[in-house]
């Protein structure tokens, strides 16, 4: 495992495995609302950042926004895809009440944004289509949500790469 973006992405997905199982063990609902996507996010930019940084410094500290483009897309790619299998496995064998619970934190925000909003109208409106919402995480729904996710992986890896491009001062394109 001498590639950077296999060796970190495989990292970041046990890393994401071992942080979701700390949050269910502490409160599940932590799972499903922003603080595990906070600190999934603060994962994934850390793992993608390590594979980069390995990556520059195999190519004698120089490297160009391409490259180091493929390093960071590659390692969130792998780690992703640990993380979205590792989900599965959770919310359909380990725990199945997370799928209730998260349709259940859906409705209170809706009657939070309702009362915020002051229409009890919409409310019920609201809750109706939440109750007739299927919550199931079906493998289709894991690898729909995997793959529209890379779409994400593409932009943060071509933030990072822009960040951590380096050209060499030695390389003259005109010579």
């Amino acid at each position: 495992m001498n590639h950077p973006s296999v060796k970190y992405g495989v990292m970041g997905g046990f890393a994401s495995i071992i942080i979701t199982l700390i949050l269910w063990f502490i409160n599940p609902d932590y799972l499903l609302n922003y603080v595990g996507t906070i600190i999934g996010f603060i994962v994934l930019i850390y793992f993608m950042y390590m594979a980069g940084k390995e990556a520059r410094e195999l190519s004698d500290g120089y490297i160009d926004f391409g490259e180091i483009f493929k390093y960071l897309f590659i390692a969130f790619v792998v780690m992703t895809l640990i993380s979205t299998i590792f989900n599965y496995i959770l919310f359909n064998f380990i725990d199945t009440s997370l799928l209730e619970r998260q349709k259940e934190l859906a409705i209170k925000a809706a009657e939070k944004m309702a009362t915020m909003l002051g229409g009890e109208d919409a409310l019920d409106e609201i809750t109706d289509k939440i109750e007739e919402q299927d919550f199931s995480y079906t493998i289709g729904k894991a690898i729909q949500g995997w793959v529209f996710g890379m779409i994400l992986g593409a932009i943060i890896a071509a933030i990072q790469g822009a960040i951590m491009k380096r050209k060499d001062p030695n390389f003259n394109e005109f010579a």
